[in-house]
C-alpha cells in the first residue's frame, strides 16, 4: 500500500504562525510585578524561624518579671544560660499579653494580627501572614508538635505534625497542601522531612519522664535544623518562613507541676543554641514567642492557663518575644504590647508592608527604618521626594516599594500615569511612623485601589472578583478584556486555518 506524503507548505504556516505571535504580542496578557527602590541600604533576611514555645510564661524566664502563685506566693524561675545569650542580640518586647490564653486561639491571633480571630478566621483570604508571605515569594513550611493548630498547618506548603498529638504515642506524619504561588517544595527537603518523621519516636523512648518531655522538644528543635541547613545548602535563593511548634513545656506545667516546668524550659534552653546560630549565619531572622502562659494555684501545684481561675493572670497572659535580625536594634522594649502586633511586627522585620486582610494589631518598629508600598491603577511613575528633595524615582510599573526610609517624617508621593489619564489625587503627602502602602485610584472612581479584594474565604469568589466595582474581569482590570478576547479569537482562527491547509494538503 502507498502511503500518502502531504505537502504541509512549512513556510506558509511559518509565516501564518508568526503573524499569530506578533498579533499575540500586541495584546499581551497583563503581569504585576513590583519594582524595588533602595532610598537608604538596608539587610533583609532571607527568610525568618518562629519558634512557638506552647505555654511558655514570660515571667518564668524575663529577669525583669516575678512569677507568683494564685495564691500569692512567688514562684521559683527558670535558670537559663542561652536565652539571655540570645536576647543580648535581640529585641526583646518585656510585656507583650495576649487576648485568648489558650492553644488555637493564641496560634490565630499570632498569625493574623485580630484578637478576636479563630482557626476559621486563619482560612479567609489575605487573612494571615502566610498569604501574604506566599505572594511575596517565599515557602511555608512547619514543624508542628502536641499543641498545633490544624488550621495554621492547614495553611503549609509542607508541614510535619503530630497525628496522635501525644507525647506518650508519637506518630509525625508529613502533609503537603497547594497553594497558588510560583513556589514549589524541594523533592530533597520533603524526602528529609519524611527521614526526620520517622526519627520522632526514638526521642521518646525512655521511661522517664522528664526524658520523654525533652526529647519531644529536641526533636522539633533539630529537626528545625535540618532544614535550615538543607535549605541553605541546597535552596540559598529561596526565601521562606519556617514554624516550629514545641509541646512538653505545656504539657509539663499541667501535669508535672511548676518545679517540672521549669526544668522543661530549663531543658529546652539548653537546646536552641544551635538553631540561633543557624539562623544567625544564614542571614534569617529568630524569633521566639509562645501562644499563652501558665499559671499555677499554689507552689507545687499543678498549671493551667485556660479556665477563668486562670486566664486572668499574668503569668498566663504574659508571653516572651524575643526577635533576632542583622538589623534589628538589640535591647528592651518597654511598653505595653499585644500579641495581635505579632503579624505586622514579623512582616515589618522582613521589610514586607502588607498585613494580613483583617489584622488590627500595630507594627512594633524594630529596625531604624521604615518602608513604603504605592499601588497605582495601572502603570505609571512615582516620584518620592522629603524636605524639597527627590528621594526615590522609578517607573513602568503599577507597584513599588521604596525601602531603607527614615521613621517620623513626612514624605510627598507623586504620580504620573503611562497612559495620560488623570488620577483624582496626584500627589499625597504621608507622615511614616511604621510601615505603610498607599494606593492612588483613578479619576472619577473616589476610590483608592484596593489591596484586598472583598472575598471572604479562599474558595469563594464574590461578584465583585468577575465583574467588580472597578470593571475587574477575574480580578484584572477590564481595560485588557479586548486584548483577551482578541487572542482568543487569531488562536482559534488560525487553528482553524492550519487544518484547512492540512486537509488540502
Amino acid at each position: 500500500m502507498m502511503r500518502r506524503i502531504r505537502n504541509f507548505k512549512p513556510f506558509s504556516i511559518l509565516a501564518l504562525l508568526t503573524t499569530l505571535l506578533i498579533f499575540s504580542a500586541a495584546f499581551p496578557v497583563p503581569a504585576s510585578a513590583l519594582t524595588e527602590v533602595e532610598v537608604t541600604p538596608i539587610n533583609t533576611p532571607d527568610g525568618a524561624v518562629v519558634l512557638i514555645v506552647d505555654g511558655l510564661s514570660a515571667p518564668f524566664i524575663y529577669p525583669e518579671l516575678t512569677p507568683y502563685a494564685l495564691d500569692g506566693t512567688s514562684l521559683e524561675k527558670a535558670r537559663l544560660e542561652n536565652i539571655p545569650e540570645i536576647s543580648e542580640k535581640s529585641a526583646r518586647i518585656l510585656k507583650l499579653s495576649v487576648p485568648q490564653t489558650f492553644t488555637e486561639g493564641g496560634h490565630s491571633v499570632l498569625v493574623t494580627g485580630n484578637p478576636d480571630a479563630d482557626s476559621e478566621f486563619i482560612s479567609f483570604k489575605d487573612a494571615n501572614i502566610f498569604d501574604i508571605l506566599r505572594e511575596n515569594g517565599y515557602l511555608c513550611i512547619a514543624v508542628m508538635e502536641k499543641g498545633d493548630s490544624w488550621s495554621i498547618c492547614a495553611e503549609q506548603d509542607a508541614v510535619l505534625r503530630d497525628e496522635k498529638n501525644s507525647i506518650k504515642n508519637i506518630k509525625i506524619v508529613l502533609e503537603q497542601n497547594e497553594h497558588s504561588g510560583d513556589c514549589t517544595v524541594p523533592s530533597g527537603l520533603l524526602q528529609l522531612m519524611e527521614e526526620e518523621a520517622d526519627k520522632a519516636p526514638g526521642y521518646v523512648t525512655s521511661k522517664e519522664t522528664r526524658e520523654r518531655y525533652n526529647g519531644y522538644n529536641r526533636w522539633g528543635i533539630e529537626t528545625a535544623c535540618s532544614v535550615v541547613e538543607y535549605m541553605e545548602k541546597n535552596r540559598p535563593e529561596q526565601k521562606y518562613l519556617l514554624t516550629v511548634n514545641v509541646g512538653a513545656v505545656d504539657m509539663s506545667g499541667h501535669y508535672r507541676g511548676n518545679y517540672g516546668y521549669i526544668d522543661c524550659i530549663e531543658s529546652l534552653d539548653s537546646e536552641l543554641l544551635p538553631l540561633y546560630t543557624l539562623c544567625e549565619k544564614n542571614n534569617l531572622a529568630f524569633v521566639l514567642t509562645a501562644d499563652h502562659g501558665m499559671a499555677f494555684s499554689a507552689d507545687g501545684s499543678k498549671g493551667g492557663h485556660q479556665s477563668e481561675k486562670y486566664s486572668g493572670s499574668d503569668e498566663a497572659q504574659l508571653v516572651p518575644l524575643i526577635i533576632y535580625t542583622q538589623d534589628v536594634e538589640s535591647g528592651v522594649i518597654r511598653g505595653e504590647f499585644g500579641q495581635k502586633d505579632f503579624a505586622p511586627t514579623l512582616l515589618g522585620i522582613l521589610d514586607i508592608p502588607d498585613r494580613p486582610r483583617f489584622a488590627k494589631g500595630e507594627q512594633i518598629l524594630l529596625t531604624g527604618h521604615v518602608n513604603l508600598k504605592v499601588l497605582l491603577p495601572e502603570k505609571g511613575t512615582v516620584e518620592l521626594r522629603k524636605d524639597g528633595k527627590t528621594h526615590g524615582t522609578a517607573g513602568n510599573d503599577d507597584r513599588f516599594i521604596f525601602l531603607g526610609l527614615e521613621p517620623e517624617k513626612s514624605y510627598t508621593i507623586r504620580v504620573e500615569l503611562d497612559s495620560g489619564k488623570s488620577l483624582d489625587v496626584e500627589e499625597k503627602e504621608i507622615f511614616l511612623e511604621t510601615d505603610s502602602v498607599i494606593g492612588f485610584g483613578e479619576e472619577g472612581t473616589g476610590k483608592e485601589k484596593s489591596e484586598y479584594p472583598s472575598v471572604e474565604s479562599k474558595e469563594e469568589i464574590s461578584s465583585a472578583g468577575v465583574l467588580g466595582e472597578e470593571n475587574s474581569f477575574f480580578g484584572r482590570k477590564s481595560s485588557y478584556l479586548i486584548g483577551y478576547i482578541l487572542i482568543g479569537a487569531i488562536n482559534l482562527a488560525g487553528f482553524f486555518i492550519i487544518m484547512k491547509i492540512l486537509k488540502k494538503g
